[in-house]
């Protein structure tokens, strides 16, 4: 269904339109179709849930930029909400499946982020320094709203018992808790998307597009661990010796 201008939900629902062949790729992935029947080989996961926790070290901080742009008080009280909910809810996630995935403390701190992971990262960081905050917000969206999407596709076959290190990711982002960070996010998009120009709105869908992209190309990153990615195969980042 396409809703019409001004409709409630509309710029969310045309951003996701827009982005509709990397949104139907990335719900396709054999890494989130392996993971949602819980046949995923655990290396992979692993692999998957070490990028993930130093991704969010920068999410976290482009949501505190987030906030820095915000004219409106509860906009802004709202962005750093969130940045509060990556370290603690988030980080909880990882810091109980970490151990349970051979991945200490240590382990995720020395982690070195993936091809992948470090275009995303920049992505957003650059969107947060250069754009307004309709492109930040649109840019950020897929993050929120994908994941949610993927994990609650995944709950009607999840297998019984299962993997729990697997069921408790899908639970996460399909649950209650996540789906309200959800909610209030698209609602600032939809919000700030009723009031853009042509050119601004066109570059918070680029934005977005992009975003939705890095997420399927995240999900090919853990898939093959990053073996299939050039930069990977120079080698992994030497330390500094001094």
């Amino acid at each position: 269904m396409t809703l019409s201008h001004g409709t409630p939900g509309w710029w969310t629902e045309q951003l996701i339109q827009h982005a509709a062949r990397p949104w139907a790729a990335a719900h396709q992935h054999p890494f989130v179709q392996a993971l949602g029947n819980h046949t995923l080989p655990r290396d992979r996961f692993t692999y998957f849930i070490g990028q993930d926790a130093v991704y969010l070290l920068d999410f976290s901080r482009v949501l505190a930029m987030g906030a820095a742009q915000s004219a409106v008080r509860s906009d802004e009280r709202l962005f750093l909400r969130h940045a509060d909910t990556v370290h603690a809810v988030e980080a909880a996630l990882h810091q109980d499946l970490g151990p349970r995935l051979g991945l200490s403390a240590a382990t995720l701190a020395a982690m070195v982020p993936g091809p992948v992971t470090v275009a995303y990262q920049d992505h957003l960081v650059r969107i947060a320094w250069t754009e307004p905050l309709a492109v930040l917000v649109a840019a950020l969206l897929p993050c929120y709203v994908l994941y949610q999407d993927v994990a609650r596709s995944m709950v009607p076959n999840v297998p019984v018992p299962g993997v729990p290190e697997y069921r408790e990711w899908i639970d996460t982002y399909a649950g209650d808790e996540y789906g309200q960070a959800v909610a209030e996010m698209t609602s600032l998009a939809n919000r700030l998307g009723t009031t853009l120009d042509p050119a601004v709105a066109a570059r918070a869908a680029r934005a977005h597009w992009r975003s939705v992209r890095y997420e399927w190309l995240f999900w090919e990153q853990a898939w093959t661990k990053g073996a299939d990615f050039a930069a990977s195969r120079l080698g992994p980042e030497p330390s500094l010796s001094r």
